[in-house]
């Protein structure tokens, strides 16, 4: 049983804990939200702590709940010109009378746009990014900080989904790193350690960041639309500067992932992929996200190529950023074309070579042991076609793009 560690809770409530939450038309999840992740402090010892509720234009009680009150319908009077809609005034209680629970207002729909905003508004040094549909085990804001304190970076908290057994949570642990035709990941199971371990990427429902590293890494993409992009761009950028994202397995999170109030749309995914890829990898990456969209059935090419003309104008200012302070290109974090150094993994009982890259390195050397998974969808020719992964390249236009690089 793990237990708090009197001197790691001190030097934690001397730096306090900003939790960052952002929101849209999820009252009665961030309501709960809220209160487990106070209960969660509160049984942990941690007393310096406040939550950040980024309302990203909401239209139900999101952060009314806390802090407004219901007054007359347009009955007559000063509220006759609301008709049949409530009016509210701002009568603060609870954790918002107590400056606990501070509220902000964006109106611009984007989740990680309403990080970056967070940590400018937030006291202390450590920062928790939480989703507003979420429940967590004891302990677990502690355990995230202990390791923020103790390793900086990026550190992921356990995904399960809200639905799952407490003895048998199924938690995934790190991101298998997908690149080529996207810059994505998805979900594995795979624990190197019982207590944190480097990984590739992860998803981002609850994560930690130290205040100081995330300003000075200029956070997540700025011009990053509603969903999708977020989780590999930051956590790939950690790497590319050199600094590292880790998980905490020990801080289990139960995620809903269905009925949210954030909605999107296949345009603004294909956008951030488009901005992603360049920022983290240039005219290379950027061009094969490129490819693989313009390449499907019924694609739309003028807005295609409008997307992307607008993603890397968008994106030039954090890629000029990005080149200055990387310590590694996106090509040798991920060991591209790299010999297997190491013979000792396996997958499902047979013989997995792969390249040694820095996450393994580092795991080898905290763990004495790793497991990390990388795929690339190569763009290459095959008899006389080109090919991304297993996708034949057939439009003319991706034909084209393809030929800079084959």
């Amino acid at each position: 049983m793990n237990t708090i560690n009197q001197e790691i809770l001190n030097k934690i409530n001397d730096v306090g804990v900003s939790i960052v939450i952002g929101a849209r038309n999820e009252y009665a999840q961030v309501a709960m939200t809220i209160a487990n992740l106070m209960e969660n402090m509160y049984a942990s010892g941690i007393t310096k702590w406040e939550i950040i509720l980024m309302d990203n234009g909401s239209e139900d009680e999101t952060s009314r709940f806390f802090a407004w009150k219901p007054v007359n319908k347009g009955t007559g009077g000063n509220y006759a010109h609301l008709g049949s809609r409530w009016a509210y005034e701002y009568s603060p209680r609870g954790l918002v009378n107590e400056d606990r629970l501070r509220i902000f207002f964006d109106p611009t729909f984007s989740n990680v746009g309403t990080r970056n905003k967070g940590v400018e508004k937030a006291r202390y040094k450590i920062i928790i990014f939480s989703d507003a549909h979420i429940i967590v085990r004891n302990n677990a804001v502690y355990y995230m900080a202990e390791s923020l304190l103790k390793f900086g970076g990026v550190v992921h908290g356990a995904i399960s989904w809200m639905g799952a057994s407490c003895d048998n949570p199924q938690a995934g642990l790190q991101y298998t790193y997908k690149v080529g035709e996207k810059i994505w990941g998805t979900w594995i199971k795979t624990k190197v350690a019982e207590t944190a371990f480097y990984i590739p990427l992860c998803g981002h429902a609850f994560i930690g960041v130290l205040k100081d590293e995330f300003i000075a890494k200029r956070g997540y993409p700025l011009a990053q639309r509603v969903y999708g992009g977020g989780e590999p761009y930051l956590d790939t950028k950690y790497w590319m500067t050199g600094s590292t994202s880790m998980m905490e397995p020990r801080a289990l999170v139960y995620h809903l992932s269905a009925g949210r109030g954030y909605s999107w749309n296949n345009q603004d995914l294909i956008y951030n992929m488009l901005l992603v890829s360049y920022i983290l990898g240039g005219d290379e990456w950027i061009d094969r996200i490129y490819i693989t969209y313009l390449n499907k059935h019924g694609s739309n090419e003028p807005f295609m190529t409008f997307l992307y003309n607008q993603a890397k104008k968008d994106g030039q200012e954090d890629k000029d950023w990005l080149d200055e302070n990387k310590i590694m290109t996106f090509e040798e974090l991920l060991a591209l074309g790299k010999p297997n150094d190491c013979t000792k993994c396996t997958k499902r009982g047979v013989p997995d070579p792969h390249p040694m890259r820095i996450w393994d390195i580092k795991n080898d050397e905290l763990h004495g042991t790793h497991r990390s998974f990388v795929q690339e969808f190569k763009l290459e020719r095959r008899g006389n076609g080109v090919f991304i992964g297993e996708t034949p390249i057939t439009n003319p236009t991706a034909l084209e793009v393809a030929k800079k690089y084959i």
